[in-house]
This record gives C-alpha cells, sequence and structure tokens, in this order.
C-alpha cells in the first residue's frame, strides 16, 4: 500500500512539473490573454469530459469489479460521441470557449472521454502502476510537443492545441492496449441493465464532480464575459493550476483509496482506510499552503512574465478552499467507493 501511494504521489509530482512547464511557456510566449485563451480551452474539454463521466467515469471503475469490461465498452463509447456532438453547438453559438475553436475543443473532449473509459477500466484492476504511468506519460507528451512546436515556429495558441492532439491521441492509443484483454474479452453489447447502472452510479457522483468544477473554473467564462479582458482569465488560471498542482496529495491518497475499497467490502476497514487517507492528505495539502503563501509576488512574475501580476494576494483567498476540496476529496471517494455517490452530489 506505502509503495502504491508513493508511486502514485512521484507521478503526480511528474504531472506537476509537466503543468508547470506548459504554463510557463504558454504565460511568456502568448502572454496573460494566450494563457487565458488555453484555460478557456481547457475548461472546454473538462466540460466535455465532465459530461462524459455521466456514464463511462469513475462508475466504470466500481462497475468493471463486478461486470465484464466489454459489456460496459459499447454504452461509453457512444455516450462519448453523443455528449461531444451535442458540446459543438453549444460551444459554437454560446462562447463558453472561444468559438473559432469549438470543433477542436470537441475532438479533443471525446479523445480524452475514450482515453478515460480505458483508464477507469485500468484502475478498476488496481493496475495503479499503469493508472500512474499513463497520466505521466499524458503531461510529458503535452510539455514536450508544446516545446517543440514553440521551438520550430512563432509561438501561437495552435501550437497549444496541437500539442494536446499529440498528449491525447497517445495516451488513449497506450490506454487503449493495455485495457485490450478486458475490454474486448467478449462481444460489445448493450444492455439495460449494464446502461441503467451506469447511470445510477454516474448521476449522482458526476453531478458532483460537474458541480465542483463549475464552482471553481466557471469563473474563467464569467471573467472574461464581465470584464472583456482576457488577460484577467490568464492571471486567475494561474491560481486555480496552483491549486491543481496542491491538489494532488489528495488526488494520490484519493486514487489508491479508491481503487481499493471499490474492490473491498468490510464497511469498518474501509472507514479506518478512508480516515487514513483524510489525515494524509489534511496535512499535506496544509504544508504545501503554507509554503505556497511563502512566496513573494515578484517571483510569480520573473517565473510568468511581467503580466502575472497580483497572484500572491489571488492565492491567499484561494488558500482555505484549496485546503477544504483537498479534504472533501478524500470524503467523496469513500463515499463513490462504497456505492453511495449520492452524497457527493448534496454535498456539492
Amino acid at each position: 500500500m506505502i509503495r502504491k501511494i508513493l508511486g502514485t504521489i512521484g507521478s503526480r509530482l511528474l504531472i506537476m512539473l509537466f503543468t508547470i512547464i506548459v504554463v510557463i511557456c504558454n504565460s511568456r510566449y502568448l502572454g496573460a490573454s494566450g494563457q487565458g485563451t488555453a484555460a478557456l480551452i481547457q475548461f472546454g474539454v473538462l466540460l466535455v469530459v465532465a459530461l462524459n463521466n455521466f456514464i463511462g467515469g469513475g462508475a466504470v471503475v466500481y462497475l468493471s469489479a463486478r461486470i465484464p469490461a466489454n459489456k460496459l465498452a459499447l454504452p461509453a463509447y457512444s455516450w462519448s460521441f453523443l455528449v461531444a456532438f451535442m458540446a459543438y453547438f453549444v460551444f459554437k453559438f454560446t462562447a463558453i470557449v472561444p468559438s473559432e475553436y469549438a470543433l477542436e475543443v470537441a475532438f479533443l473532449g471525446v479523445m480524452q472521454s475514450l482515453f478515460g473509459f480505458h483508464l477507469m477500466v485500468i484502475m478498476g484492476s488496481e493496475h495503479i502502476k499503469s493508472y500512474n504511468t499513463i497520466l505521466s506519460i499524458q503531461a510529458l507528451l503535452l510539455a514536450g510537443a508544446l516545446l517543440g512546436f514553440y521551438f520550430i515556429d512563432t509561438p501561437s495558441i495552435d501550437h497549444f492545441i496541437h500539442a494536446l492532439f499529440v498528449s491525447f491521441g497517445g495516451t488513449f492509443l497506450l490506454a487503449f492496449l493495455l485495457s485490450w484483454k478486458r475490454v474486448f474479452a467478449g462481444k460489445w453489447t448493450i444492455n439495460k441493465s449494464e446502461i441503467k447502472e451506469l447511470w445510477d452510479l454516474g448521476k449522482y457522483g458526476q453531478s458532483g464532480n460537474l458541480l465542483q468544477m463549475l464552482t471553481y473554473r466557471s469563473n474563467l467564462v464569467f471573467l472574461e464575459k464581465l470584464s472583456s479582458d482576457r488577460s484577467l482569465v490568464g492571471i486567475y488560471s494561474i491560481g486555480l493550476y496552483g491549486s491543481e498542482a496542491i491538489w494532488n496529495i489528495s488526488k494520490s491518497s484519493s486514487t489508491i483509496q479508491y481503487s481499493r475499497i471499490s474492490n473491498m467490502s468490510n464497511r469498518d476497514e474501509i472507514r479506518k482506510l478512508s480516515l487514513a487517507f483524510f489525515h494524509v492528505s489534511l496535512m499535506g495539502t496544509l504544508i504545501l499552503v503554507f509554503i505556497m503563501l511563502l512566496i513573494p509576488d515578484r517571483f510569480y512574475t520573473f517565473v510568468l512574465g511581467d503580466e502575472m501580476v497580483g497572484i500572491r494576494a489571488m492565492l491567499f483567498f484561494l488558500a482555505p478552499g484549496i485546503l477544504a476540496n483537498a479534504c472533501s476529496g478524500i470524503l467523496s471517494h469513500h463515499f463513490s467507493g462504497i456505492g453511495m455517490p449520492s452524497k457527493n452530489t448534496l454535498s456539492s
């Protein structure tokens, strides 16, 4: 168990490092406005994935330990394409994301959704090492491709989108191959009982996840619409990325926690395990938040560029929420792991 936790934390640290490289590149080469555009594009992709996860998300981890994965594949694939198709028109005509990139965001969303399904099958088998490796490779491909594109040509937001395609496409193929034996163990079918189970679990768990994501991501859209200044979106997005970097402690712990308790039946043992992960997440996050608040603002402008002003002050406001959300992540994975995701929806 300790080895799995350390391996997961190590992979999360790698992901954090590669994410920092991407953010620094976008901030320095594209400016605050360009970073804002990149953040809105990523928000659109995350929105597609969040909607897709009502069928093809975390419920797959829970059910794949009880139902053959090949019976879950066709509903998950069909739902992914349907969500992306609908998202394209929503993005095109509501400008939640920059409308000129609506098609690209929809394609990226379906790629990441299908990748997510295969990754959940891998996680449901408690192959944590493979899970961590694939996520690390995705971050590495994004950072590497972006640096390559920026090196050979004048940096632009199109290069960021191309790097996302390289990253998502490469890791989808890898996850597809690693989960091949389970997903293609038999004929793909659509059965009402499997769809109902996916939906019943997904609608509660993912409703909560969607609401939580909108809680801190929708501010990107509000900032742009109310201020007409995308550079503010770029500056605020740095605070979000900082928050998510710190949440790696909680995400690392909850990944092991969820995978483990989904395969346990003794409720007393499950509670003890979740409580232990809660303590680890609380203390680890508290230490990182404290360090984050000690960093002076001039360091952020030195690293990210002169346009990124006021980040430290913003982080002081975000700090209580960062700590609270890290702890709630452990609790939400506890309820999802015991098949009670409705508790998460209520709290969200």
